[in-house]
């Protein structure tokens, strides 16, 4: 075999491999409007998503103060779905170069998806009635290692 034609049949089975393995992925994936966390419960969108953290953080710093309080948690963004694509780079005439991205469909029509990306915390505020500075200071300790957020990020008031 030539060199050329040897490279060439390399390619097609990488590609070939590559293709097995996302459609794989396809077949793990959930396909419905749903989003899953890492403990597997499911919400249908980021606001469920919310209000669910929103009550967990709120029982946490319950049980630290025993007293009510309100909690309310921003995001960057929200659910971040990334699909697989083949991209090709395309050398024009000019000498500039464009990038193709053709997605990957699964039976002619879904896109395969290929990860699915929580919204992520970049706030947190806490309104809790009749608090000390030294509950004040453990919240803040809490919450900053509950969503890997720096201290200025979380407020704490009485």
């Amino acid at each position: 075999m030539q060199p050329d034609k040897l490279k060439k049949s390399r390619v097609a089975v990488i590609a070939a491999a590559a293709l097995a393995a996302l459609l794989l992925l396809l077949a793990r994936s959930p396909s419905s409007g749903t989003a899953q966390s890492e403990s597997g419960i499911s919400y249908s969108s980021s606001e469920d998503y919310r209000a669910k953290l929103q009550s967990e953080v709120a029982e946490l710093v319950e049980g630290v103060t025993r007293k009510s309080c309100s909690v309310v948690i921003t995001f960057e963004r929200g659910y971040e779905y990334i699909y697989a694509a083949n991209q090709q780079s395309v050398q024009d005439t000019g000498g500039g170069s464009d990038l193709r991205r053709e997605y990957v469909l699964a039976g002619g029509s879904a896109p395969v998806l290929v990860e699915e990306r929580m919204p992520k915390v970049c706030g947190v505020a806490i309104v809790c009635r009749g608090i000390t500075a030294a509950e004040e200071y453990k919240i803040i300790k809490l919450v900053s290692a509950l969503f890997d957020l720096p201290t200025n990020r979380i407020g704490v008031t009485d």
